[in-house]
């Protein structure tokens, strides 16, 4: 619940900030599925981006939270902030430095905090009407604190490499896809996110999601790999 508190606060920092200049972007998602009967399911999916761009410099933040319970038990509980400035070097936005700040909790993978700063260099790969590709690479320093007891921290240095690509397929239709891989002494860790979007208004889409997130080595009594299949419906801010 701290931690929660702190996501808050750190929202209601930047958002007045930003959302009254000029260049603020943003999208919610929101996915929510509640079936009682036999069985008793509730399932809450909830993230918000908000951009923020000047001509040559631009701020990216993502929140995310993920609950789901059974029968009145919990089978997940995960939130997650990730915030990033990029720093432009052309009048393209092709190439540019970022610094980058994720904290993340998951209290079924033991985590009660796992934060990592990140730095490094960013380049569209390709670009077209329809399609853009564009790639990173950095490096950061990852802290982790467990929330079983008499465990230590664990802190590491990491490689950071991430693929970003979007395509539009016809006015109504497009797909994204984003990959991360986080590579450390202690651990290493892949996550894939593939969505395709269909318009249902003007600033309204349908997202159908389906989520990877992989790693290599979790806690005791977890598996390493968690995939999540999401419908949801996503507003352009």
């Amino acid at each position: 619940m701290k931690l929660i508190k702190q996501f808050s606060l750190a929202a209601l920092f930047f958002l007045p900030t930003i959302t009254s200049a000029n260049g603020f972007s943003g999208t919610g998602e929101l996915g929510f599925s509640n079936n009682t009967g036999n069985t008793e399911n509730t399932a809450l999916y909830a993230a918000l981006k908000l951009n923020y761009a000047k001509n040559n410099y631009e701020f990216k933040s993502l929140t995310e939270t993920n609950y789901k319970s059974e029968d009145g038990k919990r089978t997940e509980e995960r939130y997650l902030l990730d915030l990033q400035n990029n720093f432009f070097y052309n009048e393209e936005k092709s190439f540019y430095s970022f610094l980058g700040l994720r904290l993340e909790q998951n209290r079924f993978e033991d985590i009660e905090l796992d934060t990592t700063l990140s730095a490094g260099l960013g380049k569209v790969l390709y670009k077209s009407e329809v399609a853009k590709l564009s790639g990173e690479l950095g490096a950061g320093y990852q802290s982790t604190d467990f929330k079983t007891k008499n465990i230590d921290s664990e802190s590491q240095v990491v490689a950071i490499a991430k693929i970003n690509y979007t395509h539009k397929i016809n006015e109504q239709v497009g797909f994204e896809q984003d990959l991360t891989f986080t590579n450390g002494s202690e651990r290493k860790k892949y996550e894939s996110n593939s969505a395709l979007k269909v318009k249902v208004a003007t600033k309204a889409n349908l997202k159908l999601s389906y989520k990877v997130r992989h790693n290599d080595t979790p806690a005791a009594n977890t598996k390493k790999t968690d995939t999540q299949t999401l419908i949801t419906l996503t507003y352009d801010l």
